[in-house]
């Protein structure tokens, strides 16, 4: 038998066991609810901070169209130079400064819009680019007198181009500000897509709007140096009829830019949409320091820079190949809408994989520069002139690189987070337009032709590749997002185990 002071040890035994397992048990248990609380604040936190709209597509549409509108009218006259150059008693130089004001006047406010897009906001850089568009607009109807005509869509090209920097960079900003993370590719490809679509518009509509004789009738009539008054050539009055109904357009986009255009939403859409940026001259200034986005930038700048000038003046290209101005247009725009559709498939790829941008660049660069040698050997007589290879090479060319632009627009702003979307972009359209200055300046030498467009593009192209190559740069802002994601999961995670374990005991 066992003595009263056994049998008080054995129920003290069993009681302080007890104790322990109630400990154990209710640790475990307010261990739960710390971690649920805690998980659910953070929840609630996040869902106050972070929120997607869906009037963000309405935002990337009205932007897209203001783009596209500033990209169209950039590009009117290239597509129509033969006419023009009868309608105006211009010359090929005439043109080629013509498309060279976008890029002068670029570089005039390159860094200044993506400035007022940092500090103020997405509309108060917006609707003053739209108003500049429209007051360009404006010029081109106002007289169709030769002189005079020609001084004021000099002044209209030049404040379009005034409104390039946001046109072209201020799409990746918006993308930022209004997307979350597995969007952000595809919203930069649509925006980017639009923009070039103007100009590509411009191939077709130009020529559609004036009637253009037989090739042949052409240099004779560019030999006479006829003016505006010559019928077989321009329809004065469709002219005027289409400039009033640009004008009109450009109205239109400004008033809708004007009635609603939020700078940004009420809540971001992403964890490093909350980030703080650096201040934008000092961000600026330190992508210098940062050697993978200079050498993403000098490969983005000479390689598009280069090629979306010449694309603009392949009538003048082609002309010595009797190719017509009508045909030249359908070239220049099959060559640009099949890369609208396949980047925004490549978008949609680099926003599921992210990190393998750099990979899918280097192998659009690749493609484009052969197109562009084949294309260029068939016109030194190496390869058989035939109207299929010219279609496919000049397709294939600015098709594969179109593809590449959003890819270098949101890589160029991972590698320069945590400066700003608008000042990393800014510094890529910049030397972009530097490129096409001192491209389109080539024209003011006398007798300069028209083959040396073709070797230049070559060579942009090609150079570019070794410069991707060599980009070995971080996913700086992508990691911001990713790394909230994985702490979300492991809360997650943390609340199902001890659910689980409760449910055991």
């Amino acid at each position: 038998m066992k003595t009263k002071k056994q049998h008080y040890h054995l129920e003290l035994a069993c009681y302080e066991n007890n104790i322990t397992d109630s400990l154990e048990i209710t640790q475990d248990v307010v261990t739960e609810q710390n971690t649920t609380k805690a998980t659910a604040e953070y929840e609630k936190d996040k869902q106050d901070v972070i929120h997607v709209y869906t009037r963000r597509w309405y935002i990337l549409t009205v932007f897209s169209l203001f783009a596209f509108t500033q990209s169209c009218f950039w590009n009117t006259w290239g597509p129509i130079s033969t006419s023009s150059e009868v309608a105006f008693g211009w010359t090929d130089s005439t043109v080629a400064w013509l498309t060279n004001w976008g890029p002068i006047s670029y570089v005039i406010t390159g860094l200044t819009f993506p400035w007022i897009l940092q500090v103020k906001g997405l509309r108060w850089a917006t609707v003053p680019s739209m108003l500049l568009v429209a007051i360009g607009s404006c010029f081109r109807v106002i007289t169709s007198e030769t002189t005079a005509a020609t001084i004021l869509i000099h002044i209209g090209q030049f404040l379009n181009g005034l409104a390039g920097p946001m046109a072209m960079g201020g799409i990746a900003t918006l993308s930022a500000i209004w997307f979350p993370p597995k969007e952000r590719f595809t919203a930069t490809a649509i925006g980017v897509n639009l923009c070039s679509l103007g100009a590509s518009i411009a191939f077709i509509s130009g020529p559609a709007l004036v009637s253009v004789e037989p090739y042949q009738n052409q240099t004779a009539l560019l030999a006479e140096n006829n003016t505006i008054g010559t019928p077989k050539l321009v329809n004065q009055t469709s002219r005027k009829s289409s400039n009033i109904t640009e004008c009109g357009w450009c109205c239109l986009i400004l008033l809708l830019t004007l009635i609603y255009f939020p700078s940004r939403p009420p809540r971001p859409p992403s964890a490093s949409a909350t980030t703080d940026r650096e201040n934008y001259w000092k961000g600026i200034w330190s992508l210098r320091k940062k050697t993978d986005y200079i050498l993403l930038a000098v490969s983005y700048g000479i390689s598009t820079g280069v090629i979306n000038c010449w694309a603009s003046l392949l009538n003048v290209n082609l002309r010595p190949f009797h190719i017509s101005e009508t045909e030249a247009g359908w070239i220049g725009f099959y060559a640009s809408v099949p890369g609208y559709f396949f980047s925004l498939i490549i978008g949609r790829f680099a926003d599921l994989f992210a990190r393998r941008s750099k990979q899918c660049i280097l192998i659009l660069l690749a493609l484009s520069s052969a197109c562009f040698i084949l294309f260029t050997l068939m016109l030194i007589d190496s390869l058989a002139f035939t109207r299929a290879l010219l279609y496919t090479s000049t397709i294939g060319g600015v098709t594969c690189l179109n593809c590449a632009v959003p890819l270098l627009y949101e890589l160029g702003c991972e590698l320069a987070f945590p400066t700003s979307e608008g000042a990393a972009n800014g510094v890529l359209t910049l030397l972009n337009n530097i490129g096409g200055i001192i491209f389109l300046a080539v024209f003011s030498f006398p007798d300069v032709g028209s083959m040396w467009m073709n070797w230049v593009a070559i060579g942009s192209v090609t150079v570019s590749i070794p410069l991707i190559a060599l980009v070995k740069g971080r996913f700086q802002r992508l990691e911001v997002d990713e790394t909230i994601h994985k702490v979300t999961e492991q809360q997650v995670d943390v609340v199902e185990e001890n659910k689980t374990i409760q449910n055991k005991q």
